[in-house]
């Protein structure tokens, strides 16, 4: 078993308790973007209200400016920031199904202008101790289209690297799910 609470992250306050994982899949982490601007308090304290009031939450939400962490539940359960899509009860997909929403917007990644600090590590190798190798088996996530239809196409969605491989996913690389994040 790996790590349940990551150490240094802030516990944040859930709507509803997260989901019993009922999947012998391998372990993955998915990315999101809150399609909010990060590296302020303000915004922290907004997106926590917005995931509490969908009942959206992912297990982790992360601040690339300020390398602000927090933790709505416990890594073991499944978060609620995926669409489920009618066959699948896609959050529970995975011996463990890790979520990490990133304050940030998809068309305009994260990873073009942060520096990862501490807190990232430690999230890292939180998600190292599920044996979540550090693969993106879809491929890394595309480029945001800003122009309609704002999502991936469900062909590019595949069901059957989604159900038999580990690794790191996008959210818009998930079967029934019509997000475009975290982009490229």
């Amino acid at each position: 078993m790996g790590t349940i609470w990551i150490a240094g992250a802030e516990r944040l306050p859930v709507s509803l308790p997260g989901g019993t994982i009922t999947s012998t899949a391998p372990p993955r982490a998915v990315w999101h973007t809150t399609e909010a601007d990060p590296g302020t308090a303000a915004v922290w304290a907004s997106m926590i209200r917005v995931l509490n009031s969908k009942s959206a939450e992912p297990q982790v939400l992360y601040d690339p400016v300020t390398d602000r962490l927090g933790q709505f539940m416990p890594l073991n359960v499944a978060g609620r920031a995926l669409k489920n899509d009618g066959t699948t009860k896609t959050n529970r997909v995975g011996r463990v199904c890790i979520q990490i929403e990133v304050i940030g917007r998809a068309a305009k990644p994260f990873t073009a202008y942060w520096k990862p600090g501490p807190n990232f590590r430690a999230l890292m190798a939180a998600l190292r101790s599920w044996g979540i190798p550090e693969v993106w088996p879809s491929g890394p996530p595309p480029n945001f289209i800003a122009d309609p239809p704002h999502n991936v196409p469900e062909d590019e969605r595949s069901r059957t690297i989604w159900l038999s491989k580990a690794g790191h996913y996008g959210h818009s690389q998930i079967p029934g799910n019509t997000h475009g994040d975290p982009g490229g």
